[in-house]
């Protein structure tokens, strides 16, 4: 598993530690709401999602669109 940081030289010592926690964890949680979003999407009606532009399978090649 691979642990990617962030790291802002500005901030010393525990205050340091604290800010990049949290940076992360605002990532986390937001990479969290956006793959909610899109099972949302996902589970909506074919002419639903159609409608508002979200690709089809067949359209991005075996990779999931986010």
């Amino acid at each position: 598993m691979t642990t990617i940081t962030f790291r802002d030289n500005k901030l010393p010592g525990a205050a340091h530690h604290d800010h990049s926690l949290s940076a992360y964890a605002h990532k986390l949680a937001r990479a969290w709401h956006q793959w909610q979003a899109a099972r949302e999407i996902e589970a909506m009606p074919i002419d639903m999602r159609k409608d508002f532009g979200w690709p089809s399978a067949d359209n991005v090649d075996d990779h999931k669109a986010m």
